[in-house]
């Protein structure tokens, strides 16, 4: 496979090298610095930022990897739109930008036109929340039935965003092992609207409750995350590159630790995965059609932060779907609520401002709203129509 290489960060870069090793051919550089240019050897001349619409033709690369690159969230959206919109296979970097829209946006999109649209979380690719997710339905063979599942973040660099960011990529798999998350309530931002010390409680349909903090790194940078049973809690370590490190069991009688399996690089894995359901049937998007979907969720989790925050409560969290339809259906809505609030004073004045000038048609007004209302019901109609 022929694949582009656009915005360079440490998930992309990552990405790129395993499309390499794997012995896929990087037709196309763009939006990265020399060095990480020239880390990757490429046969390539590197492009600007602004050279990106290369991408657009089919003809440039087979497929795309979109990092985040120097540009801004804005910037980053409008590529990740058009790219999907014209179809071309995409595998983006998590979370590639901080709107949720822009996820609501691409979900709608992708469906529509069927486009192969897949993200990159290297925690979530670790077989052990398969585990994980097999002893929350089954119970764990020592410990019994879980009871609560709890997270707990160290990083270096706390503010807002990076935790933000830092959640996204821990809950979407947390989202899996559960069952599903869909009430959210946080607290422990200070006064200036830190996350230094965010604290988030979750629960989801299967009601298990779900623990995620984040705190300084007295460990070192990682995840961990521990199962508590009724007869103790098993807990696993991820380092920050999302690779799991250590395990072991504490029950009443102790500790007892065991040798972590050293996963692949996480990178490796989503690479194969995207190939897979690249060379799928033409129409599909593989194996993990849900795999967008998982993203969006997980963003709109991130999203309900500041709301829940906001409000000092918990909160709802119902996963929608945007389409052509119901954007359109909002769109009207809106535009329904400006004509009654403009046209009536608007008629109004009208008819007053032709008095003065001697115009005889201030008794036609009403007619002229009941025509104004018919053509927007009208317009409303003709898409049922065709």
């Amino acid at each position: 496979m022929r694949f582009a290489l656009l915005g360079a960060d440490p998930d992309s870069l990552r990405l790129a090298r395993a499309a390499l090793a794997e012995g896929h051919e990087l037709a196309w550089l763009g939006d990265a610095s020399p060095a990480d240019a020239a880390a990757l050897r490429p046969a390539v001349a590197l492009r600007p930022a602004e050279a990106w619409r290369d991408l657009l033709d089919d003809r440039a690369a087979d497929a795309v990897i979109l990092g985040r690159g120097s540009v801004g969230a804005t910037d980053r959206s409008e590529r990740l739109q058009e790219l999907v919109r014209l179809q071309r296979p995409v595998l983006a970097v998590f979370p590639l930008v901080p709107d949720v829209l822009a996820y609501f946006v691409a979900d709608m999109t992708r469906r529509e036109r069927h486009a192969l649209l897949w993200h990159f979380n290297p925690l979530r690719e670790s077989a052990w929340w398969q585990w994980a997710q097999r002893c929350v339905a089954e119970g764990h063979p020592r410990l019994g039935p879980v009871q609560q599942v709890v997270a707990a973040r160290e990083a270096t660099d706390r503010g807002k965003d990076d935790v933000e960011q830092r959640f996204a990529q821990d809950v979407e798999p947390l989202d899996r092992v559960v069952g599903g998350l869909d009430r959210i309530g946080a607290h422990g931002a200070d006064n200036q609207g830190g996350y230094a010390a965010l604290a988030v409680h979750l629960v989801g349909r299967s009601r298990l409750p779900v623990r995620w903090s984040v705190g300084p790194p007295i460990g070192g940078p990682g995840l961990e995350v521990a199962l508590v049973g009724e007869r103790g809690r098993e807990a696993a370590r991820f380092d920050p590159e999302g690779r799991l490190v250590a395990r072991w069991l504490e029950t009443p009688a102790g500790r007892e630790s065991w040798e972590a399996q050293p996963d692949e690089d996480p990178a490796v894995g989503a690479w194969r995965n995207f190939v897979a359901a690249f060379h799928a049937a033409p129409g599909t998007t593989g194996s993990r059609d849900d795999d967008w979907s998982s993203a969006l969720h997980a963003m709109e989790l991130t999203d309900s932060i500041e709301i829940s925050l906001r409000k000092s409560r918990m909160i709802d969290v119902h996963q929608q779907q945007l389409t052509e339809h119901m954007a359109f259906k909002g769109t009207m809505a809106a535009l329904g609520c400006g004509v009654l609030l403009a046209a009536p004073p608007l008629l109004l004045l009208a008819g007053w401002a032709a008095g003065l000038v001697g115009l005889p048609i201030a008794a036609y007004w009403p007619h002229a709203l009941l025509a104004l209302l018919a053509m927007f019901l009208a317009v409303q109609v003709v898409p049922k129509l065709l």
